[in-house]
């Protein structure tokens, strides 16, 4: 296989207005992860409107013979997983006609694990962390997930707490198999309020004065230090046709400015 582009970039138009690259974090014959910014569809999705994404985007750049997506040596993209549009993190592409079923197969045989990393409220949060295994149900008539005994799927979420910082704390969250929000709407029901979080609950983000002692900020100049949701599918690791992997994404700039400020603050 020849050697695999560090990054990869879409011209205006395909995914967002303005020309977007996104790294390549890791492959092999038949498949490669990329680093996914938040506020961009993985793949086409009833909840989304028909919106531009990723999958597509590669086919047609693939489809035009763009030199550094024929080096990704794909014949055929397609899906293993990828997270949420507002979700950033490990995406993983594999090629239909020879590495895709092997994928597949070990995703639906929870033979991989999924790691995320999101910033919550302190306020009313849970001291101790823990297994959510609420089932998960899908509404494709308001595009959200909801909790259902009846009519929901088997879902299962651990979280793990971590760093604190006064009103903010690092936690997080892995599963063998995330359905659509999972992580989200599991972490809602554990009284986890993600930074930025629009959809399950109106959380508000982390601001300026939440990384500065009490004092040194003067009245107005408060700001938001971010503008997405911190949450973050920071790894991805497992089995393929018997063989081990691990694939890891850096967070992006704006998760990790929010993490540096908050450990200053300390």
């Amino acid at each position: 296989m020849s050697t695999l582009p560090a990054s990869i970039g879409f011209s205006p138009g395909l995914l967002n207005e303005e020309a977007i690259r996104m790294d390549v974090i890791g492959g092999g014959p038949g498949w490669i992860a990329i680093n996914k910014p938040s506020h961009i569809a993985f793949e086409d999705h009833p909840w989304q409107n028909g919106s531009p994404h990723l999958i597509g985007a590669l086919r047609i750049q693939l489809e035009l013979a763009k030199p550094e997506i024929v080096k990704l040596g794909l014949k055929e993209p397609a899906s293993v997983y990828g997270p949420e549009p507002e979700v950033s993190g490990v995406a993983i592409i594999a090629d239909r006609s020879s590495t895709l079923s092997d994928w597949r197969d070990a995703l639906g045989s929870f033979q991989l694990e999924f790691e995320y990393t999101f910033i919550a409220r302190t306020e009313d949060a849970p001291e101790e962390g823990g297994v959510c295994d609420l089932p998960i149900g899908m509404d494709d008539t308001r595009g959200r997930a909801f909790i259902s005994h009846h009519r929901g799927k088997q879902a299962e979420t651990e979280f793990i707490g971590g760093e604190s910082y006064e009103r903010w704390r690092v936690w997080t969250a892995t599963t063998r198999y995330p359905r659509r929000d999972q992580v989200q709407i599991h972490a809602n029901e554990c009284g986890l309020r993600i930074a930025g979080e629009l959809q399950y609950a109106r959380t508000g983000r982390v601001t300026l004065a939440d990384t500065v002692y009490r004092g040194r900020i003067n009245k107005g100049e408060d700001k938001p230090l971010h503008r997405s949701l911190l949450l973050h599918l920071g790894k991805i690791s497992g089995n393929i046709a018997g063989t081990p992997f691990s694939i890891t994404a850096p967070p992006p700039d704006d998760f990790a400015t929010v993490l540096k400020r908050l450990q200053k603050s300390r």
